[in-house]
């Protein structure tokens, strides 16, 4: 009973991670006609070093942990600034349906670079459902050139850089799992990190600092919701379950962000991004089978 208790409690702890983070890229693109991405990380990480710090000192005060501060700033640089800086720019580029469905593919790339770098072994079955996988990625990322979209070249460029910043992701969670950070010194430093970062990219670009009040609301959400509340939610469910098991919320996001953005930002689902979406997740579940 206990255990089934707990794997109810991650299921229910996961699901509210996946909805902050599914609603989170209709309401970033939104937001994006009112501020640029820089300023828009810039001032989501400022919110939310200050809103976190009372919480970090006090469990800093009352627990002893032994870390490595250099190895959680390198983890925390790939997780945050530098796995984010590719995904909203690519998002500002493309649909938030497309940029959600080509997030949910991400598990394709931990089985291949878990492959291909710490040499785990790949049965045929999860190769048939790696290749379908890609296949499904491949498709939406290329969708533009498919269907004919207006600004060709920028959604296309877009959907790239959402794969890349897929694949900056990866490379986080198998250093993360594999250093064993503490998950409270690694969100405080992600979100100090991330201040001087988007301040120099925005200042090295030349984006005026001062921010449009209708963007606000956007900013506060990823702060608050898809940054502490996310994150905390993401690393306590994953603790409670199987990393497979709790990989599967990845496949919902589109679920809240593709309803979202037909009703919100009136953008539409196109027969391929169906058939793409359908290839990808049919294929990381077949993939992650065992």
């Amino acid at each position: 009973m206990p255990r089934l208790k707990n794997r109810s409690i991650a299921y229910f702890i996961l699901l509210i991670n996946t909805a902050l983070w599914g609603f989170s890229a209709p309401i970033i693109k939104h937001s994006f006609q009112f501020v640029s991405p820089s300023v828009f990380l810039l001032y989501r990480y400022l919110f939310a070093t200050v809103i976190f710090l009372p919480f970090f000192l006090i469990y800093r005060t009352h627990t002893k942990h032994h870390i490595s501060h250099l190895q959680t700033i390198i983890i925390a640089l790939l997780g945050t600034p530098l796995c984010l800086l590719p995904l909203f720019y690519g998002l500002n580029q493309t649909t938030a349906v497309e940029a959600s469905i080509l997030e949910s593919s991400s598990p394709i790339f931990t089985v291949l670079m878990c492959y291909f770098f710490l040499k785990e072994t790949v049965k045929p079955k999860e190769w048939k459902g790696l290749v379908i996988a890609i296949i499904g990625t491949f498709i939406i990322a290329l969708e533009p050139l498919l269907v004919g979209q207006n600004h060709l070249r920028l959604s296309v460029q877009g959907n790239l850089l959402i794969i890349l910043s897929n694949i900056i992701w990866t490379l986080f969670i198998i250093l993360s799992k594999k250093i064993q950070t503490n998950p409270i010194y690694l969100s405080f430093y992600s979100f100090l990190l991330s201040i001087p970062f988007f301040y120099f990219i925005s200042v090295s670009s030349k984006t005026p600092l001062l921010i449009n009040p209708l963007a606000l609301p956007g900013i506060l959400y990823m702060a608050i919701g898809g940054s502490i509340i996310a994150f905390w939610a993401y690393q306590e469910g994953q603790k409670r379950i199987e990393a497979s098991e709790a990989a599967v919320f990845t496949y919902l996001k589109p679920a809240f962000a593709i309803p979202l953005s037909i009703l919100w930002l009136k953008e539409t689902f196109s027969p391929i991004a169906i058939l793409a979406t359908i290839l990808i997740i049919f294929g990381v579940i077949t993939s992650e089978k065992r």
